[in-house]
């Protein structure tokens, strides 16, 4: 097989979503902290069958819409920050697909993985090696290097396999914290799935591939995949496109035009956009972006030339007229948002809305009990809920950050002059600490600068129970130990869990040492006793304040903040 085609590219997307999803389970074990809480599976599971399900009753007229369609379907059902580098290593893969065009070649298809490494890596702000990122760059070089080898589809989707496989075993070495875990990465790990699903629907029928698609090993009973979003436009902002003829003016008076370098145009438009597509033929320019500023793109275009055609369209306008059901404003006009600041923020279990909503300066909040990780259609909802153009959004995992940086940049797109500032706390003590210092009749930058200097402040502690035997260079944890965890590091494990609690808040009292409140979420499998040994023990040892919260939690037994 030299080419592939549409209906073939779809298979591999939808066998390859199957993948995920037969894994998923083993994805989450893979996660290297001894607690529960590991979701990658669960959440490139629900991101890539939030996709697929978009484009298996769908017919496409070229590689071009199918790819926009899943990508942008991959993008809004994103969770997590494994589901949100897992769209953008598909945007760039999709980002070779061409309009009007209805078969992919084996050079195309090799060159899909090196755009996908390109986005992927550029979504990241700060990349780390020895995650999914390594895998699908290291993967995208070596195939590039042998790109004009390949005879075949097939022979080129093996190498991906074995390139993609080779690397992820090489993930611990990049990585302490995997080699400790005598562990692969989870989101790599979940990547080769992919691969792997892909390559295998060279050999399935459609019925095949249905039936795939729903061997789990159990049902995941706390994750639900909300209804796929639907989009007919591959952003927000301007689709432009021009023809140009290179070296003409309008008028004879004109200054002569600069001579074209493909690679210095494209930085330039990429600076002001993307979804570029350049083609060059002679002296004839076609250009295709996706930019929010398009009279830049065509000052851009007119240093080279002049046009012979010009397109611009709204693409916003076209996604809000096609999908009626979304909750995005219609006008990007500043007027159409109250400047009365407003707080958003994530919390894990629907126990808490309460307190949050009706005790604390929150306006609305993302209960995260039922679906896990927020995706970045979640996000948006939120904020386009809240009907502000000055938002504080608090996020209690730094998992949830990229789907929220994104989530961001298109509400900001959609309502010029908006301003959403986000603060990962980590943990949703630490969220109710920030809530508890916010002052709604003060100012928005005020109280921006006065909770980074609080956050800064504020020692925050939690307790889960561990899963599995871990050995760090500074403590061992056992199957089954309490563990006390301060910034992402465990600090005390043992069987008995007051001397982890002790252990623990002493740590958090070394931090803080001014601290006069401790406020103490705890979970459904904390007993009664316990709190009053806390409470009697704690209040005449560090004479505290205690404030005692139910979480409802099942993952993690206390959170603990000292202010």
């Amino acid at each position: 097989m030299t080419k592939l085609t549409i209906e073939q590219i779809k298979k591999m997307f939808v066998a390859g979503a199957a993948a995920i999803s037969e894994q998923y389970e083993y994805i989450n074990e893979l996660n290297v902290f001894p607690v529960p809480d590991g979701d990658t599976g669960s959440n490139m599971k629900i991101t890539a069958e939030g996709a697929t399900n978009v484009i298996k009753g769908m017919e496409f007229k070229d590689l071009f819409t199918l790819g926009r369609q899943f990508s942008r379907a991959l993008l809004m059902n994103a969770r997590g920050n494994s589901g949100v580098i897992f769209s953008q290593i598909i945007k760039g893969f999709v980002s070779v697909f061409k309009e009007n065009v209805t078969e992919l070649t084996i050079g195309e298809f090799a060159d899909a993985f090196s755009k996908a490494k390109e986005i992927a890596y550029r979504a990241v702000t700060t990349p780390i090696e020895g995650t999914i990122l390594t895998v699908i760059r290291v993967t995208a070089e070596n195939i590039d290097k042998k790109k004009n080898t390949y005879t075949s589809i097939e022979d080129l989707m093996k190498d991906v396999i074995k390139e993609s496989e080779d690397i992820l075993a090489q993930t611990p070495d990049f990585l302490p914290e995997l080699k400790n875990a005598g562990v692969v990465d989870s989101g790599g790990y979940g990547l080769v799935c992919f691969f792997k699903g892909m390559r295998e629907s060279f050999n399935m029928s459609d019925e095949k591939i249905k039936e795939a698609k729903q061997v789990v090993k159990k049902p995941l009973p706390t994750k639900t995949i909300k209804p796929a979003f639907v989009d007919n436009n591959d952003g927000f902002g301007y689709c432009c496109e021009f023809i140009a003829k290179l070296g003409s003016k309008v008028v004879v008076e004109q200054k002569d035009k600069e001579s074209l370098n493909e690679k210095n145009l494209k930085k330039e438009l990429l600076e002001i956009g993307d979804s570029l597509a350049i083609v060059r033929d002679e002296d004839i320019l076609k250009v295709h972006v996706h930019s929010v500023n398009p009279y830049k793109v065509l000052q851009i275009g007119q240093k080279y030339g002049e046009f012979s055609k010009v397109k611009i369209e709204n693409m916003t306008f076209q996604f809000l007229e096609r999908n009626p059901g979304m909750t995005l404003e219609k006008s990007s006009k500043k007027t159409n948002l109250s400047q009365k600041p407003a707080v958003i923020a994530t919390i894990p279990t629907k126990k808490l809305k309460e307190l949050f909503i009706d005790d604390l300066a929150v306006n609305y909040v993302i209960d995260c009990e039922k679906n896990g990780n927020p995706s970045i259609q979640e996000f948006i909802d939120a904020l386009n809920a809240v009907k502000s153009a000055k938002i504080l959004l608090l996020v209690d995992d730094g998992n949830m950050v990229l789907a929220a940086n994104e989530a961001i940049s298109l509400f900001t797109n959609m309502n010029q002059g908006a301003r959403v500032h986000l603060i990962n706390t980590k943990d949703i003590a630490a969220t109710h600490n920030l809530c508890l210092a916010y002052n709604p009749e003060e100012d928005f930058d005020s109280n921006i600068k006065k909770l980074s200097k609080d956050f800064k402040l504020t020692a925050v502690g939690k307790i889960s129970k561990s899963v599995k035997m871990v050995k760090y260079s500074h403590i061992d944890v056992k199957k089954n130990d309490f563990i006390g965890i301060i910034d992402k590091k465990i600090i005390s494990s043992s069987k008995n869990i007051d001397t982890v609690i002790k252990q623990t808040f002493a740590n958090l009292v070394k931090i803080n040492k001014k601290a006069r409140n401790a406020y103490i979420f705890y979970g459904v499998d904390v007993a009664p006793a316990t709190l009053n040994i806390i409470e009697k023990e704690w209040m005449e040892k560090y004479g505290m304040k205690l404030h005692f919260i139910p979480s409802s939690e099942s993952i993690y037994l206390f959170h603990f903040a000292l202010r």
